[in-house]
This record gives C-alpha cells, structure tokens and sequence, in this order.
C-alpha cells in the first residue's frame, strides 16, 4: 500500500454534532495542557474521545488513554471507536479524502481492534491500564488521563512521568470529578494561570441550557433532581465539583436496598408529634408484638433537629427489623420522656439507649434510675460516636438489620442512614474513622438524627447478654 501526502492535512471532515457551550470551548482549545473539571455526565470521555480522534486523523499522532483499571480506559476508547465511525460515515458519504489519500479503501483505512483504533495518515488511539506509572515511561504521543482524581499517591507519581511528553510537542489531557485534595488533580484545577482549565458545575451547565431529568427522562428542577440523588454530600463533590476530600457513605445504597427488601414483610409502625400534637396514648400498648424483644435508641433534641426513638423487632437467631420510629419535633422533654416510658413499659421491652449529651443527659439519666440496667446513657464525645458508627456499619453489611422497602413513602429511613459520610485516617492499628454528618434530602429537619438513634438501638443490642438480669432471648 502507498501512502500518499495529505493535500489538506488541516482541514476536518465534515460532520455533524452538537456540543453545549462548555464542550465547545474544550473542543476547541489546542493548549499542551488542558484540566476538566466538569459535573457528572457532562460529556467529558464523549467531548475528549472526538477532541482526540480529530486530532489523529488531522496530524497522524497516537493518542493513549489511561486510567486505573482496563475497564475505565476501555470505556473512553469506545466512544473514540463510534466517533471514529462516524467520522468514516461523513467520508464514504461525502468522498470528502481532505485527511489523506490512500490505494488502499477505507475500511483498510479505519482498522478497529481491540483496544487499539488505527485510523488514515498513521493516527491510532489505545487505550491502557495506568495503575504503575513505570509502564507509562516509554509512550511517545498524547496522553489522556481519565479520572485522575482516583489516581494512587494522588497522581503524583503518574504526572511526574507523563507530563515530559507534553515538552515534545504532544498534549496531555487530565479529566476527572472532584475528590480529595491532597492530589494533583486539585492543584492543576487551581491553578488556571499556568493550565488551560474547564470548570463546569452543574449550575453553569443548567445556565448554559443542560436539561435536567427525572427517574422518567421527564425534565425536572434542580431541586427536584437533587432530591432524586439523594446523596448530599456525593451532591457537592459529583455535580457541585467541590474537592470535599475522600468521603463516602458510612452505609451503602447496596445494603440499604437490601436491608428494605428484608423488612417488606414486617410490620413498622411510624409516629410523628410536633409540639404537642400527635401522641396517642396506649399508643405502644395497642401495637406491641407478642414474641421476640424490643431494643430502643433514643437520639435527642429539642429544637431545630428531630428528636428520634428507633424501636426495633428482635427474634431469635433472625435479623433486627425496625417496627417503631417515632420522630418529634419542637416536643418538650417532659413529653419526650412520657413517650420513652411508654415504649419501655411493654412486656417484649428488653434494653434501650439513649444520647445523654448535652439537652439529653438530665432525660437519660432519669431514665437510667427509673430502668437500671434496662436504660443506658451514652456520651456521643470522644471516641463513642465513632464506635456506634462502626457497629451500625457493621450490622448493615452482614444484613443484620430490615428496614421499610426504600421504595416507597419510608425511603427517608434509607436517605438518613445514607447521609452519615465516613473519612478514614491512618493505617492498620492506627487507623482512625471519622463520620460527618450531612443533610437528609428527603427530610430537611434531621441532621443524621434517625440514622444515630438506629445505631443506639444496635448499640442496646450489645449490651444483651452481657449484663445479669437483662432478657436473653
């Protein structure tokens, strides 16, 4: 085969797509070092496979895609493959050969194999598994990192190898959502003087036209889908594009979807008093099991924050299941307590735990003298509130707890849980969990208040067996 010199090397097939603004400007921008920061599902691999497929067919240079896994740089090159396409689509139907003229026909031309496109004038991209950047020391093209924020030691490493390659001439490319700071991803991001940066929220994105949609592809209002998502602290870092660091729920959705399915067929009872209105008195009386134990927990709070009292279901050798929640709010302690002797006077009432900091010390004591051993106090300071997050954690991922199915009028269960963000420090023996509270979506006025008094119910459980004179089941 013959190789032919392009007579217009520099002009582009003639093809047909939209862009959105944001796209546009990164399409179009040839710097050596371009950084995007855009919000989920923006079109960051979409605009980057066409920015590099273009860029091959006009100069003929390779383009490699890494990322941590096969997988991941596998799914940029596929979109660079149905880019490719249709780049080979506009010439067979236009006979448009401005990119280089061969003997040979096209689809000798446009060669697809895996993991590696060959494309006319000696262009190719290959897509590589980046996770040692030791292996990346021998390239000689560009390079395009695919969520570099998740790189090992930052990226550090990798940026330290791959970044010669863009004194010789070749572009390097760096994509990725937000994650922690302490990465060179965060630096290149803040750093526009020196890099070519694409910043874009989602707030940008709705500004310039994007349409949001809801579960049916309807669309819908930011705050809408922000209530669909669910997830207030992923919310900051996915589609706000803020660097929160390395958080992530304490509970997946995983096990929050089965902990649903397993309480589908228990019975749950919820009660909501505001003030004084609400409270039906024999209101546990009428309700209780006639087998198994209650265990209790009992998250405090007087105003602002919901006052929460997680009653759940236990039976031999079987999984906790919730069967009462009680949320008050703006109630009096007087009250409070009155409801917390009334879940406790049943015959099924084995423990309970309340949070005895703060407002809640003068209550859970009272309770403590009134029930013994049946009552325990716990002080969320020092290292306990990390303690009864570990245990809650724990439980779910066993699939030792049932909840509401999520799927219906209880999902605000399954968000509060969710909304417990864990951080972790350290390695080995000196490994450190830390937990954050952030917003539940579906319900503005708990602060992870149910998802603690569940972990106080859990915590209850412990005690169980333990402690002489406490029902064994």
């Amino acid at each position: 085969m013959t190789t032919k010199t392009p007579k217009n090397p520099t002009n582009s097939p003639r093809l047909s797509f939209k862009l959105d603004p944001a796209q546009q400007r990164f399409f179009a921008d040839e710097s050596r070092v371009q950084v995007v920061c855009w919000h989920r599902q923006k079109g960051k691999d979409f605009t980057t496979a066409a920015k590099a497929v273009m860029h091959a067919l006009r100069t003929g240079q390779p383009w490699y895609i890494i990322s941590l896994t096969q997988r991941q740089a596998d799914e940029t090159f596929a979109k660079c493959v149905q880019w490719a396409k249709a780049f080979k689509a506009v010439i067979e139907a236009t006979n448009e050969r401005a990119f280089t003229e061969y003997d040979a026909t096209l689809d000798e031309e446009f060669t697809f194999r895996a993991r590696e496109l060959m494309l006319p004038g000696g262009g190719k991209v290959v897509s590589l598994p980046g996770r040692n950047p030791d292996t990346l020391a021998g390239l000689t093209g560009n390079v395009i990192f695919t969520e570099f924020g998740l790189f090992p030691k930052g990226g550090y490493d990798h940026w330290r190898v791959v970044f010669p390659l863009a004194t010789r001439g070749f572009h390097v490319i760096a994509i990725s959502t937000p994650r922690g700071k302490d990465s060179k991803f965060f630096e290149l991001v803040n750093d526009p003087d020196t890099y070519a940066v694409h910043f874009c929220d989602i707030y940008q994105s709705i500004a310039e036209g994007f349409v949001l949609r809801d579960q049916k592809g309807e669309p819908t209002t930011l705050d809408v889908f922000r209530k669909l998502y669910g997830d207030e602290a992923g919310w900051q870092r996915e589609y706000e594009c803020k660097f929160t660091g390395d958080l992530e729920a304490l509970v997946k959705w995983s096990q929050l979807i089965a902990a649903g399915e397993l309480g589908r067929s228990h019975p749950f009872d919820l009660l909501r008093v505001d003030g004084e209105a609400g409270w039906v008195e024999d209101y546990f009386k009428s309700r209780m099991p006639t087998t198994g134990r209650l265990e209790m927990g009992w998250d405090v709070a007087r105003r602002g924050h919901l006052s929460s009292l997680w009653i759940n279901h236990a039976l031999p050798g079987k999984f906790k299941s919730l069967r009462f929640l009680v949320l008050m709010h703006g109630v009096s302690f007087e009250l409070q307590r009155h409801i917390v002797k009334a879940a406790m006077s049943g015959p099924r009432v084995g423990v309970g735990c309340g949070d005895a900091t703060g407002l809640g010390m003068d209550s859970n004591e009272t309770l403590h003298d009134l029930y013994g051993d049946r009552w325990e106090p716990v002080d969320f300071g020092g290292k306990r509130k990390s303690d009864l997050g570990s245990t809650l954690a724990t439980t779910f991922t066993d699939g030792g707890q049932a909840i509401p199915p999520i799927d219906g009028a209880h999902k605000f269960i399954a968000t509060d849980l969710y909304a417990i963000q864990k951080e972790e420090e350290g390695g080995g023996a000196s490994r450190r969990l830390k937990l954050y509270e952030t917003p539940n979506p579906l319900m503005g006025e708990s602060h992870c208040d149910i998802a603690w008094s569940a972990a106080l119910a859990l915590y209850g459980s412990s005690l169980i067996g333990v402690r002489p004179g406490l029902w064994v089941l």
